[in-house]
């Protein structure tokens, strides 16, 4: 007998069976209580033959390949047998019924498949690598005349394998959209036929049915054996389609994107005549636009050397201008790209002219967009109908990262902290900054002030554990506010963690907290003259230093406001235990050993709570808005006697404690009900006895700005003066630099009108004289004026001075 290629592929076939037939063998079909109410598995159940879906009891030993001997855990998972075009069974996929994880696939073959209805040689049969969509497309069709076949297997070679093992038999039928005509090139020369329709089949078959589909203008079919294609320069499958391009074509592979052109003068055997290497791999993925058809744009991705995958949707007008600026930002991010100037701008071609059909929407905002939460590489939440992305001039290296998992970093991190009441506030802060749109709060900042070696950062880098590495997620204040705006409007609708304030020039650390807190950049005009659009924000920022924002702006010859006081609360670091931050000692016996754990435990885990939470709030946001609403209502209710600034600052305590109870009812923290509104309480009581709570910080403010400047000059600028006898005054020597009188019997201050002005500097004239006079600080007896006329007594023969009269009680006053 002659050997044959075939002879030996079928004696491979059939030794790699061997045992196949008895994989199930024991495996009875699934009762409704195995089942689970799994609605995926409940519905598979009512489609085919009850022999063909079976409850596993055991785990599954290979028998076959180099994996021989390996067990898979099967043991309770529901098992569906897979066929080959005779109708025997070749293997079984088994899955977990509720979950989430990725089905065994036992197949020697690999060309095993799900079947969907009667495998009967007459019939039309569609291939899918998708069971999802076999499910839909044979309840839409319900046809007698049809056979759905699916490849378990997530590789388009295993697809490829099956649809040639199937076509031998029968007229065979692999349905795509036209942006997936990659899939033809694959299947090239295979004895089947490509279904090319507009949109996917499963939504087209909901408006009409398979014969007018077929039948419609825009409907492809295609005869994969004719269809023509170039011979490969090589043999490994590219990544998508060739595109052609002027004389010769790019071709993307897994070591890179070619430009190649080929010898086509012999059609029977063209080989190639030059090949240039343009960059590392790179797919185009998605055309982009925003809602209005605007900023069209390209949504790629490439990997790094270190295989780390990157994404951009770049706007298009970057191709326009000079192409360096774009190639600069691929290249930060890992794309390697050829110094040839010429194979260079091959790159540009590729970009701007890939035939993509897949569409995504852009947005200029990360955050909340809708539903759904916008991340720089992708959005959390939404139905999935429309994938929406985040586009820029420039590629943002995400922060984002996880490692560990989401038990381990709530059971052994954050649920021992839970009495550490600055560091329960810290884990609280980096859950509130997506709060602030749903309940069209602004936003703001907190600042732990104290000593160093305090503990500090180490609460900054345990909060932004939520999110990412703790030391690329901590951002700095040593920055000019123009970086510090393009930062905080990357973490729009999040938290912010600065470390250590005193690394910011003092002379822009005041405009750089109204900034963050006001949540706009600068505006800035465009080569022509136009606005451009400023950057907008809402964030949550977490600052520390040891020195005060009033004291490191004092450095700059600066006073603070009211204004910017409400936009950063000042918290004490020392939790008053004698322990620094701590107010225990739970995972080590000394401060320095638990700052050490905490230190080790939250570079370890990291990341997995951040995405945790952004699941949770978007599974349901109106509910998720109802219950802030709740909890932030509540929270204020207990601070009912504060003054309105006082009243606004708290209110922000109060989202950063819902923030904390919505984490610990969702399982992230592992805290107990209440415990986060306990640790934020206690830091906004510590805030409150440093600031006050009956009184406007700005009346304070002022009167002791006032107080101060008597206490300063005394004599040296206030001439002093007395009641007088006769017709002669007493004054003494005339006094230089001159700013008003001081009644020697009375101890009241005259301030001259013409230099008031500069004595009430920063703060204006009219809002000094109304809190002196709202304090009851201020003489005044011209009417509704505020001015003082000066008694005859002192200025006896000379004309009366009209004043602003401040009495002596200012130097008593405690506002």
């Amino acid at each position: 007998m002659t050997t044959t290629p075939q002879t030996i592929e079928n004696k491979k076939a059939h030794a790699d069976n061997i045992g196949a037939h008895t994989l199930l063998q024991g495996c009875k079909p699934p009762t409704e209580g195995q089942l689970a109410n799994c609605p995926f598995l409940t519905k598979l159940y009512s489609m085919i033959e009850p022999e063909r879906l079976l409850f596993s009891t055991d785990n599954t030993t290979i028998y076959h390949g180099e994996q021989i001997g390996k067990t898979e855990a099967t043991a309770g998972t529901i098992a569906l047998a897979i066929t080959d075009k005779q109708g025997n069974t070749v293997g079984a996929v088994f899955y977990t019924p509720n979950s989430k994880a990725k089905p065994i696939v036992i197949d020697p073959t690999g060309y095993g498949a799900i079947v969907i209805g009667e495998p009967n040689t007459a019939n039309e049969v569609i291939a899918l690598d998708n069971l999802d969509d076999g499910i839909d497309i044979y309840m839409h069709l319900m046809a007698s005349d049809k056979t759905i076949i699916i490849s378990p297997h997530k590789t388009k070679q295993c697809l490829k394998k099956m649809v040639q093992h199937w076509s031998s038999g029968s007229q065979v039928t692999i349905p795509m959209t036209i942006d997936n005509k990659g899939m033809i090139t694959l299947l090239a020369g295979v004895n089947a036929r490509a279904l090319v329709t507009v949109a996917h089949i499963v939504t087209m078959l909901q408006a009409d049915s398979y014969e007018a589909i077929l039948a419609a203008d825009d409907t492809q079919l295609i005869n994969l054996q004719d269809t023509a294609y170039y011979p490969e320069w090589r043999d490994d499958p590219q990544l998508n389609e060739p595109m052609t391009y002027s004389d010769g074509r790019f071709e993307l592979y897994h070591d890179g994107l070619f430009f190649v052109k080929y010898n086509d003068d012999d059609p029977a055997n063209i080989t190639f005549k030059f090949k240039a290497f343009v960059c590392s791999p790179i797919e185009i993925i998605a055309k982009t636009r925003d809602i209005s058809s605007g900023t069209w744009g390209r949504l790629l991705q490439w990997p790094d050397d270190d295989n780390e995958l990157h994404k951009w949707a770049m706007p298009l007008s970057l191709l326009q201008g000079d192409a360096r600026e774009y190639r600069k930002e691929l290249a930060s991010q890992g794309l390697n790209i050829t110094t040839n100037p010429k194979q260079r701008s091959y790159l540009d071609a590729y970009l701007q002219d890939y035939p993509i059909y897949k569409r995504a929407r852009c947005v200029d905002r990360l955050g909340w967009d809708g539903e759904q939460y916008i991340l720089p590489n992708g959005a959390i939440g939404g139905d999935g109908k429309e994938l929406i992305v985040y586009q820029s001039a420039n590629s943002i290296n995400s922060t984002l990262a996880q490692q560990g998992t989401l038990a381990q970093w709530r059971d052994e991190l954050c649920r021992p902290l839970a009495e550490q009441s600055r560091f329960v506030f810290s884990i609280a802060c980096a859950f509130a900054g997506q709060l602030l749109a749903l309940l069209e709060s602004d936003g703001g900042g907190f600042h732990l002030l104290g000593s160093s070696s305090m503990g500090k950062s180490l609460s900054l880098k345990l909060a932004a554990s939520v999110w990412g590495n703790p030391d690329k997620y901590v951002k700095t204040w040593r920055s000019t506010d123009n970086a510090l705006e393009g930062t905080a409007s990357e973490h729009n609708d999040s938290f912010l963690p600065l470390d250590e304030m005193s690394e910011c020039a003092p002379k822009i650390v005041g405009k750089a907290v109204y900034m963050l807190g006001n949540g706009q950049g600068k505006g800035r005009s465009t080569t022509t003259g136009h606005n451009r659009i400023a950057k907008e924000w809402r964030i949550i920022f977490l600052s520390n230093g040891e020195e005060s924002l009033q004291n490191i702006m004092a450095q700059a010859g600066q006073k603070t406001n009211a204004g910017i006081e409400v936009r950063v609360a000042h918290i004490d670091a020392d939790a008053g235990k004698g322990l620094k931050t701590f107010d225990s000692l739970v995972l080590a016996p000394t401060g320095a050993a638990q700052a050490d754990k905490i230190n080790e435990l939250s570079h370890s885990y990291y990341g997995t709570a951040g995405i945790a939470w952004l699941e949770h709030i978007t599974t349901d946001k109106a509910a998720t808005t109802a219950t802030a609403k709740q909890l932030v209502t509540d929270f204020v209710s207990k601070y009912s006697d504060l003054a309105p600034q006082a009243h606004r600052v708290a209110k922000r305590f109060a989202i950063v404690a819902a923030a904390g109870e919505m984490a610990t009812q969702a399982d992230i923290t592992g805290w107990q009900v209440g415990q986060a509104t306990t640790a934020v309480m206690t830091c906004l009581d510590n805030w409150l006895d440093n600031y006050g709570r009956d009184g406007e910080y700005e009346q304070r403010q002022i009167i002791d700005h006032i107080k101060a400047f008597i206490e300063q000059h005394g004599s040296s600028r206030f001439q002093a003066c007395f009641q007088t006898t006769g017709t002669r005054p007493n004054f003494e020597e005339r006094t230089p630099n001159r700013v008003g009188y001081r009644n020697e019997d009375t101890g009241d201050y005259y301030f001259s009108k013409e230099t008031f002005n500069s004595v009430c500097a920063p703060f204006s004239k009219r809002k000094v004289l109304q809190v002196l006079d709202e304090a009851g600080l201020l003489l005044s007896n011209q009417g509704d004026r505020k001015i003082y006329k000066t008694p005859n007594t002192l200025f006896s023969g000379k004309v009366r001075p009209s004043v602003y009269a401040v009495t002596a009680n200012i130097l008593c006053c405690e506002p």
